[in-house]
């Protein structure tokens, strides 16, 4: 369980915060001003950003799995062949499919690596734009956002961002750790601000399953 959260990494919090202008501010002065101006709009466009749904296809090591998430504040729902993931910012339970067991611990997003939430509102926080391009992917013209981790150590070497011109939506992100490994995410059917309801963040174990409470 720990291991696909860490690779899928999306994070929870993030997708509720606006980004301040001291951060901004200090990613534009160290980046071309392409790659500010796009910064800049995609910024404008993901500050009011409260609630996120979409498809993804996540490839690593030549594998790929298919999934779906969906994000409310700091509480986000993942599911993936097998298993579902979900939390409500303070609990995450973790369900299998397989072993038919429920895995419940409190959550804490420090655990988590690259975050594919930061990239939606506070990745200047994080990244700063180090370039910008335009590609076009499936006959759609895409802004491409290069980034670069601001601090030293980070497992994360640098992350392409692919957002639609039109309306800024992402649609692809790539990953490159230190290690030289890439981790690839597809996006498809990505809602912006839909309507979630809260319950969709709780997990209930289904009849007959093993439930175990790793809380304090």
């Amino acid at each position: 369980m720990t291991t696909t959260l860490a690779r899928l990494t999306f994070r929870i919090g993030a997708l509720a915060v606006a980004l301040t202008v001291l951060f901004a501010g200090q990613a534009f002065a160290q980046a071309s001003p392409s790659a500010a101006e796009v910064a800049r709009d995609l910024q404008a466009r993901y500050s009011n950003l409260s609630t996120l749904s979409a498809d993804f296809t996540q490839s690593v090591g030549g594998e790929s799995l298919r999934g779906s998430i969906q994000v409310k504040g700091e509480a986000f729902r993942l599911t993936i062949p097998g298993q579902t993931l979900v939390t409500d910012g303070s609990t995450l339970w973790s369900y299998s499919d397989e072993e038919r067991q429920l895995r419940i611990q409190s959550y804490d997003p420090a655990d988590v690596g690259f975050q594919i939430g930061q990239l939606f509102t506070d990745y200047l926080s994080v990244f700063r734009a180090t370039g910008a391009s335009k590609a076009t992917i499936g006959g759609v013209q895409h802004d491409v956002l290069a980034l670069r981790p601001r601090e030293a150590g980070s497992s994360v070497r640098d992350v392409t961002l692919y957002a639609r011109s039109s309306d800024g939506v992402p649609t692809r992100i790539r990953v490159h750790d230190v290690n030289g490994a890439t981790l690839a995410f597809d996006l498809r059917n990505v809602r912006l601000n839909p309507s979630i309801p809260q319950s969709r963040f709780r997990f209930e174990a289904p009849r007959g399953a093993e439930v175990v409470d790793l809380r304090n």
